[in-house]
């Protein structure tokens, strides 16, 4: 596909769902139409409705300028912009964000440049001190610890703050066991992840962008059929900011990309074996207090997401990339729970 032929399509796309929300914002606010709520454990107000399509539109806005300017020197941003779109727009927000990304994501025939030039990544060399068998131990002791029923043999929390010491404990285990092992390669990583880190979103932004889009389908599909949300996102919904935003953007990318990527990986050496087991796994622990079948289904899209996870540690061999990934994913999602409360 030629390049002029690629902007048209991706300004079309762009404008269409543009005009679209600026129609349902000002049908919302004037009372012509009311949307129906996703779910009972995060109900969205009038004015919530209103602000996501005006971020969305603010969104679109900035792809159009993006987009006019130069696809291909801006797309990077242009698969960012769209993924956010992902978590606060419409159905026609994400069939527009879909479409974008792989018209950017695919080669233009007329552009040698982008032909030509591949950057790649730094190699990194297994700088691994302790054998297989170390991590593999300390995967098992942790997966016991912090992720089986074996808390449930431990007094039940009577408040919240007990509850919570109890979860800082547990993550102050899970640290202490994760980062000591892998210290020398987690300081190694994030400089070479700072000196390079242009080159390394331009090689990861692509690819996980696309594979977020089967997350985003999946995860859409099972809260139209489920008619609900998964109970990953409902726990962290109950917390309060100040508690929830730490966890989520800073503590738990940095101990599940070390324990389910970076430990899993040095005791399964076959890539294949790894992104399944590391996917599976990770999917299944963000349902495991799944209340009825139902929920259970939410396994797919984490799944997916962990796939993404994975298969970006596989490219990468950079455990850096992954948590800055990991934590980028989950800003978008609380910056969505506070703007979805203060509206």
């Amino acid at each position: 596909m030629k390049q002029k032929t690629k902007k048209a399509l991706m300004l079309i796309s762009t404008i269409f769902v543009l005009v679209i929300d600026l129609i349902y914002a000002f049908n919302i606010y004037s009372g012509v139409i009311s949307l129906e709520n996703f779910n009972n454990d995060i109900p969205i107000s009038k004015n919530s409705q209103i602000g996501f399509l005006a971020l969305c539109s603010i969104i679109n806005f900035i792809l159009i300028f993006l987009i006019l300017r130069n696809p291909l020197q801006n797309k990077k941003k242009i698969i960012i912009l769209n993924i956010i779109q992902f978590l606060f727009g419409n159905i026609f927000n994400i069939i527009s964000g879909i479409f974008n990304i792989i018209l950017v994501s695919t080669k233009t025939k007329d552009v040698e440049s982008e032909i030509r030039e591949k950057k790649e990544l730094p190699v990194l060399e297994d700088i691994t001190k302790h054998k297989w068998y170390t991590y593999f131990m300390i995967f098992v002791f942790l997966f016991i610890i912090c992720y089986t029923p074996i808390t449930d043999l431990l007094p039940e929390p009577q408040t919240k703050i007990s509850a919570l010491i109890r979860i800082i404990i547990l993550y102050i285990i899970q640290i202490s066991f994760l980062v000591v092992p892998m210290c020398n390669e987690l300081k190694r990583d994030f400089i070479v992840l700072k000196n390079n880190f242009k080159l390394y979103l331009y090689n990861m932004l692509p690819r996980f962008g696309l594979i977020l889009i089967a997350y985003m389908l999946t995860n859409l599909s099972l809260v139209s059929f489920v008619g609900n949300i998964s109970t990953n996102q409902s726990i962290i919904s109950q917390w309060p900011l100040y508690i929830s935003a730490p966890i989520a953007i800073i503590i738990a990318p940095l101990t599940e990309e070390l324990m389910f990527r970076g430990f899993m990986k040095k005791f399964i050496k076959n890539n294949t074996l790894f992104l399944i087991l590391s996917s599976i796994i990770f999917g299944g622990l963000h349902v495991v207090v799944a209340s009825n079948i139902e929920q259970i289904l939410f396994i797919i899209p984490y799944s997916i997401l962990g796939f993404a996870f994975s298969l970006n540690y596989v490219r990468t061999k950079n455990i850096a990339s992954n948590i800055f990934l990991h934590s980028a994913w989950n800003s978008i999602a609380i910056v969505a729970l506070i703007i979805s409360k203060l509206i």
